[in-house]
């Protein structure tokens, strides 16, 4: 199935003349990786007229990779084809994915998620794979394409963000040499690792005070919790909790972490990590999104308050069940 997928994604890019491509809400580097990998793997493909679009922008800390400037938050005119990158499911793609499939554009969607809905008309999930830039990287060898220093960087800064610098259960001796292949075309591993997981903006340093100020653990759960006007307050211009859940989840007393963030809308990004053992994409598909066993997340259209009692006895009650079944 694979392999018929991958030949008709290529045959949809040959007959297509304007192409969207789009990553999620909230972008992590696996997401920008790959939208920006996905560009110049099109442009090797002759493709002059393509869109690489993104609701919340590039964050600051990825704008050093090349492309990131022409990533656009909004879009004009009709697409011929978009592909989908790194979305678990067509709600984590955005307004301007919803915009821009209104008029009936294919969808290619290409992601590595376990909970992805499948929601394209051609579907390329990968989920042995540790992030959306390893399957970029599967294709662009099927495909018969070239490994150039931009192309490598961007492909490596998924890999590099989404196993935490190659430390998460799921990374394999094939990882490494994916990684080494990208490192021999050009990437600078220890320079994405500065830029992208050992540094971070001092307004996201202000988020984390304000949220490690509502800090609970209860049955083995720490939380965290803000409000529109709390993260504004702190100067943090995105959405999403600034990745503190990854600090959460080493609490040695805790076994899943938990963030809530209220959006400008009136939206809730729910963030969940788990320790090795438990499972909280079932939780993130039950709420509408989706992701890894350890790492996933979603977004609820309901207020703080309700979301968070809502959400924390799920995880509550799920990790209890899960600790029966150990």
């Amino acid at each position: 199935m694979y392999d018929a997928d991958r030949q008709e994604a290529l045959r949809l890019i040959s007959d297509a003349k304007a192409i969207l491509g789009v990553t999620h809400v909230a972008p992590d580097g696996d997401a920008i990786g790959s939208l920006l990998g996905l560009g110049l793997l099109l442009r090797q493909l002759g493709k002059s007229k393509v869109t690489l679009a993104c609701d919340d922008g590039v964050p600051e800390k990825y704008r050093f990779l090349p492309g990131a400037a022409d990533v656009v938050r909004s879009t004009r005119g009709r697409f011929d084809l978009i592909l989908a990158l790194d979305c678990s499911d067509e709600r984590r793609c955005g307004r301007v994915f919803r915009a821009a499939s209104t008029g009936r554009a294919p969808v290619i969607n290409i992601d590595h998620h376990v909970t992805n809905t499948e929601y394209g008309e051609v579907n390329i999930v990968l989920p042995d794979t540790v992030a959306t830039t390893e399957s970029l990287f599967r294709l662009m060898r099927a495909w018969g394409l070239e490994l150039d220093p931009d192309l490598a960087s961007c492909l490596l800064t998924g890999l590099v963000t989404d196993t935490l610098c190659f430390r998460t259960a799921n990374v394999t001796p094939e990882v490494m040499r994916v990684a080494a292949e990208l490192m021999k075309g050009g990437a600078d591993l220890s320079d994405i690792t500065a830029r992208t997981v050992n540094r971070r903006p001092y307004d996201s340093i202000r988020f984390w005070g304000a949220l490690l100020e509502t800090v609970q653990l209860d049955d083995r759960v720490v939380s965290v919790h803000s409000s529109a006007a709390s993260r504004r307050g702190s100067g943090y211009p995105a959405n999403g909790d600034a990745s503190v859940v990854s600090l959460l989840i080493t609490a040695q007393e805790a076994d899943i972490a938990v963030s809530f963030v209220e959006t400008d809308e009136g939206k809730v990004e729910v963030s969940f990590r788990a320790k090795p053992g438990f499972d909280v994409s079932g939780i993130a598909l039950d709420l509408g999104g989706g992701g890894h066993r350890v790492a996933s997340g979603c977004t609820v259209e309901d207020p703080l308050d309700p979301t968070r009692n809502r959400v924390m006895e799920m995880v509550k009650r799920a990790r209890r069940e899960q600790l029966a079944r150990q």
